[in-house]
C-alpha cells in the first residue's frame, strides 16, 4: 500500500516537473527575426535558435540580376551583414576592396567580411524586385505577405516560442478565411 502511495507521489512530481519544463521552454524569450509591415502586422517570425543565418534576396533594379545579402544575429539584437553575392558588376553594386574581401568565382561575385551592423533594416516592397527572405533553405517571398509599396522593417527581438506559435496559428486562420 505504501509503495502505491509513493508511486502516485512520484508520478505527480514527474508531471509537475514536466509541466514546469514545458512552460519554461514555451515562455522563455529567444532571439527572433521579425519582419513587420508598416500597417503594424508582424508578417514573418523566425526563432533564431539552431539556424541563425538568413538571406535577403532581390532583383537589382538596374542590372536586373539577383542579389543576395547574407546576415547573422550579433549581440544586442543587432543584425550583421556578413557578405553579398551577385552576378554582375555595375551601378549600385559593391566592388571596392575596402568594402570587404572581393571574390569572383564562375561568374558569381561575392564580397565577404563586410561586418556591417544594423539595429533594423527597412525596405520598400515592390513586386518587380522579387524580394524574399531565405531562412533554413526556404524562400519567403514578400509578395505573399505584403502590399506593393509597403514599408517593411526587419529587426531581431526577444519573443517566446508561445508568442511565435500563437502568431503563426493566427496567420494560418486568416489565410484560411
Amino acid at each position: 500500500m505504501k509503495n502505491i502511495r509513493w508511486q502516485n507521489i512520484g508520478i505527480k512530481a514527474g508531471l509537475f516537473i514536466s509541466f514546469i519544463v514545458i512552460a519554461i521552454i514555451l515562455f522563455y524569450p529567444v532571439p527572433t527575426l521579425v519582419l513587420t509591415a508598416e500597417r503594424g502586422d508582424e508578417v514573418l517570425l523566425f526563432p533564431l535558435l539552431k539556424e541563425k543565418s538568413f538571406t535577403y534576396e532581390y532583383l537589382h533594379s538596374v542590372q536586373k540580376t539577383p542579389v543576395q545579402e547574407h546576415f547573422v544575429p550579433a549581440p544586442g539584437n543587432v543584425i550583421l551583414l556578413t557578405s553579398t553575392t551577385y552576378q554582375s558588376l555595375g551601378v549600385g553594386l559593391p566592388f571596392m576592396e575596402e568594402e570587404g574581401e572581393f571574390i569572383e568565382e564562375n561568374g558569381v561575385f561575392r564580397i565577404e567580411n563586410l561586418n556591417r551592423k544594423y539595429e533594423k533594416i527597412t525596405w520598400g516592397f515592390m513586386p518587380i524586385a522579387r524580394q524574399a527572405l531565405i531562412y533554413k533553405d526556404k524562400k519567403y517571398r514578400f509578395e505573399n505577405y505584403c502590399h506593393p509599396g509597403e514599408l517593411l522593417t526587419l529587426k531581431i527581438e526577444k519573443k517566446s516560442l508561445a508568442a511565435i506559435l500563437y502568431r503563426n496559428w493566427q496567420a494560418g486562420k486568416e489565410a484560411g478565411e
